[in-house]
This record gives structure tokens, sequence and C-alpha cells, in this order.
């Protein structure tokens, strides 16, 4: 027992040795011990966790801006997605969506994708008549309706709106006092007009162009062009104080196109089709020709038109007769079908038709012949005779 005491202590005192030497250094090999030249000593220190400053990432990243959004046509079905441009995309911290009818307004923008982006956030809720512009900075008017667009207006410039996007799908019947009333309100107005608006997403990025207000017909245009045009315009100066259409074009295509392998974001393509800056490849075209042959290509697009519409209505005239000749087709086939399947089924009738009463009960005894008569079968055979 007192050996065994002796060795345990022993091992306890050699352990604590040990432990001195490396806590000592005299652990390393000889080769980690040769130095050129003797190095100071330097307490080990853990970095500091903060990289960078969290009130300048917060400024960075913040978002002051307000707009309150209108819906002419009185349902953001079509123009949901505008929201959630001008939430990925602008600089608004509020969002309004002012509407005749606040559940109708949820049911289209409270989405999945609303909610996983933020979007919900800081989009906010309006019912009324007439928009509110408490609170606002700015003022989006999707599909204008130009019948209460002077009162709207009016409205925005007595609550202290400083911007203000007009967006008509439709031509104006009065557009000089449309645009006279804008610059007369002091507001930083853009007043835009496009074709009909369209969810392609094959078309979008393939190429815009600015031109007149009036007098020019504008194609369908994708609707993701249109939002993405719009939420860079609100907070670009060249697109204030100006009336224009945004219409599609593949003049610009190519160099819109250059721009995106450059380099340069959407923002910088919106700024050059404000500033005229893109070469239009059928503007120069066009350009080129003389009045002769430019007349000439004009009537050619005219009658191509014309010929156009008149190969559609035949082929509008030729698919109305195919279906009307396959609808003939298929009723003389279910008339046909439902004369066999009656044949069929009078034909089964004589197979598995029910006993009638003067048939009898199978299963009555059968009857015996009278007395005195007999039957082919009791008569004696002809030897035994």
């Amino acid at each position: 027992m007192i050996a065994r005491v002796l060795m345990m202590s022993l091992q306890l005192a050699a352990g604590l040795t040990l432990s001195g030497r490396l806590a000592a250094g005299q652990h390393r090999s000889p080769l980690a011990q040769i130095s050129m030249f003797d190095e100071p000593s330097k307490a080990f220190e853990m970095p500091s966790p903060i990289t960078r400053s969290g009130a300048a990432r917060a400024a960075r990243t913040a978002k002051t801006g307000s707009v309150v959004v209108t819906d002419g046509s009185g349902s953001f079905l079509q123009s949901r997605s505008m929201f959630q441009q001008l939430h990925d995309f602008g600089d608004f911290g509020k969002i309004v969506a002012s509407s005749a009818s606040i559940p109708e307004a949820k049911k289209m923008l409270m989405t999945r994708t609303a909610r996983y982006s933020g979007l919900l956030d800081v989009l906010e809720f309006h019912e009324g008549a007439s928009p509110t512009f408490d609170g606002v900075a700015a003022w989006l008017a999707l599909n204008a309706d130009e019948e209460t667009l002077p009162a709207d207006i009016e409205a925005a410039c007595k609550a202290g709106v400083t911007r203000a996007f007009v967006l008509c799908s439709t031509p104006l019947s009065d557009f000089d006092a449309m645009d006279a009333k804008l610059a007369a309100s002091g507001l930083e107005y853009t007043l835009m007009r496009t074709g009909a608006l369209v969810a392609d997403e094959a078309a979008v990025g393939l190429g815009l162009k600015l031109d007149d207000f009036e007098g020019v017909t504008c194609e369908d245009v994708p609707m993701g062009d249109v939002f993405r045009f719009v939420t860079e315009s609100l907070t670009l100066p060249e697109a204030a104080k100006r009336s224009f259409s945004l219409c599609p074009s593949t003049g610009t295509a190519p160099a819109l196109k250059q721009m995106r392998l450059a380099g340069y974001d959407r923002r910088d393509e919106v700024r050059a089709l404000l500033l005229d800056a893109l070469p239009d490849g059928e503007a120069e075209a066009a350009a080129k020709l003389s009045p002769e042959a430019a007349a000439e290509q004009e009537q050619l697009v005219l009658r191509s038109e014309a010929e156009i519409a008149a190969e559609r209505e035949e082929e509008l005239k030729i698919l109305l007769a195919r279906a009307r000749q396959r609808g003939e087709e298929t009723q003389a086939r279910l008339q046909h079908e439902e004369a066999e399947r009656l044949a069929h089924r009078k034909e089964q009738e004589k197979y598995y038709k029910a006993p009638t009463s003067d048939a009898g009960d199978d299963d009555a005894p059968a009857k015996m012949p009278p007395a005195g008569e007999s039957t082919r079968d009791s008569s004696p055979p002809a030897d035994a005779a």
C-alpha cells in the first residue's frame, strides 16, 4: 500500500515538471530554438470583430424617399409588379398604395415575393375616392384617368408633393391642356405615354426609344421595361419637366446590348435614352433615303399593313370555317356512336331479357302426361315386341 502511494507521488511530480518545461518553451526541438536574432515576445491579441462602421453601412443602405402610387384602372392587378420594382431598385422607404378598397389592394400586393423581399415592411395602404398625398414627396399615377387628373394635380401641389410621374397607356384627348396644367403646377413632372402593356418576359430588354407624346403609334411594350424605366426616371433630373412617349424599337437594341456588355447598368441606359444618346439604326437608315424613296417606303409600309390586315381577316375566316367543319364532324361522329350504342343495346336485350309470365317458372316441376298416353321413352323396344 505504501509503495503504491509513493509511485503515485512520483508520477504526479513528473507531470508537474513536464508541464513547467512546456510552459517555459523547453519542449521545442533544437531546430526550432535556433534564431538569427532575438525576437521580442508579443502577447497574442484577438482581432477586433468590428470590420466596418454599422452606422455607415446603415447610411449607405437607408432609403429615405416616399411615393404614393395610384392606378386609374381601379385595380393593381396589372401593375402590382411596379411596387416590387420601386422597392428593389428605387430609393423609397415608404410606398403608399392608394385605391378605393384596401382589401382588394392587399389581395393584389401582399404576395409571397413581397413578404420575402421586404416590400411589406415599407408598404402602406390608403382607401378613398381620391388619393392621399400626406407625408410623401413623389406621386406615381399609373393608367392615369384624364377626368380626375387635374383635381389630383391640385391636391398634390397643396400637400407639398415635389415629384410627379404620370403614365398613360392611351392617348389623351387634350394633351396641350394637360401638359400646361402640369407645367403651371410647379411640380417636377414627367408625362409619358406607352402602348399597351403586356407581360412578355421574352421581349424585356430588347430595345426602347423616346418620341413625341402625340402623333406616334406605339406598339405593345413589355411591362417590365416600362416599370423599370419609370423607377429610374423618378429620381433622374433628366426626366423632369418633360412629355414624351416610350415605344419599343429594334434600332436601339444593338446600342443597349453593347452598354450591358461594357458594364453599364439599367440606370445608365435610362439616362442615355432620356438624353437621346443612343444611335438608332432604323432612324439613320430612314434619314439616308431620298424624299421619293421615303415616300415610297411609307406607301409600302401602309400597303403592307393593309395586306397584313386583309391576310389576318382571311386567316380568321379560314379558322372559323375549320372550326365549324370540325364541330359538324364531331356532332356527326357523336350521333353515329350513339346510334351504334343503341343498336348494340337492342341486340343484347335478346340474350339478357328477363323471362315473361307465359314462359313459367323454370324451377316448377315438369307436367306429367295424361293417363293412357305413352311417351316415346316409355314404349317398349322393337326387339322386345
